[in-house]
């Protein structure tokens, strides 16, 4: 029998996998020792999220609330939404993606994260497995993230955005406390040999000198130019909220809105450091103050 979908219950389910990460039970988000990611957890068991949240969480309406706050930023072109419920199977899902099939377009859910498939390499019914099954799914179920709960089931195919470098392009995380963007993680590579590495925002210095990063040959940062403009979008789509991670892709024609991140990785994550990303160390201490001191002084609210 499925537990209830309420604060209490959420907490002892998703405190399990908090415990296993951290090695000790989620602490209240004012406590002294608390991490971002104690303020993180807090938040995502919270049945309590406004319409303008989840209208940022589902991916369709995202992008249309984006252009609202920041007129000026791009977003991948929609090519179809279908309701889950509309598919009747697995290969029922590959028929309505048929035209697509071969083309610079991906297929995910709007209401999950992940699953992101890439419809230029599509050949068979089966590669649409995990798609179809989260796409099935309550995502709100797996960890707790109660912002999912209860969303339209949608998948929705969007145009790849241009870049200008083999692959998908660089993806620049803004990590912002009512509206005003911190810290910046830029992700390289993401679906290959990735790179990632945080910096100060505005000036773009290491967060962290001693991370142990330093970036590949095929990573070329954004120019100063296009970085001041991703920071100004940043705080615009940031404003309304007391602390969210704005993801904007470096487009090769424009600077695109990736998403809202509420609940990053779920409370899990842990700063890129040359120490890995599976145990608490000094960079992500580093990330975790930046981000608390900034929560003491403005609030969580």
């Amino acid at each position: 029998m499925a537990l209830p979908m309420t604060r209490a219950f959420n907490h002892l389910i998703a405190g399990e996998h908090f415990a296993r990460r951290f090695g000790r039970w989620p602490l209240p988000a004012d406590a002294p020792d608390a991490l971002i990611n104690d303020v993180i957890f807090a938040r995502m068991i919270d049945p309590d999220w406004s319409p303008l949240h989840r209208a940022f969480i589902d991916k369709e309406t995202a992008k249309i609330e984006a252009r609202r706050l920041c007129p000026g930023i791009a977003a991948p072109e929609t090519l179809l939404v279908i309701p889950i419920s509309a598919v009747e199977s697995v290969e029922h899902l590959f028929h309505l993606l048929e035209p697509f099939i071969g083309t610079d377009a991906v297929a995910k859910p709007t209401h999950a994260s992940g699953a992101v498939t890439f419809l230029r390499d599509l050949r068979q019914p089966t590669d649409l497995n995990a798609l179809y099954d989260l796409s099935l799914r309550d995502y709100s179920t797996l960890l707790r993230e109660m912002q999912y709960a209860g969303l339209d089931r949608k998948i929705i195919v969007e145009a790849m955005i241009p870049t200008h470098v083999p692959g998908p392009p660089d993806d620049y995380k803004f990590h912002c406390v009512h509206g005003q963007p911190l810290l910046c993680q830029i992700d390289h590579g993401r679906f290959g040999a990735s790179w990632s590495r945080l910096f100060h925002v505005p000036d773009f210095a290491p967060m962290d000198e001693r991370d142990g990063l330093n970036a590949p040959a095929s990573f070329f940062p954004a120019d100063r130019e296009r970085l001041d403009r991703m920071i100004a979008m940043a705080e615009a789509l940031s404003a309304p909220f007391p602390f969210v991670r704005v993801d904007l892709y470096d487009g090769d024609d424009g600077i695109y809105f990736g998403e809202l991140t509420f609940t990053p990785a779920a409370s899990l994550g842990i700063a890129p450091s040359a120490a890995g990303v599976h145990r608490l160390n000094a960079t992500h201490r580093i990330y975790s103050r930046i981000l608390m001191d900034a929560l003491a002084a403005k609030g969580t609210d």
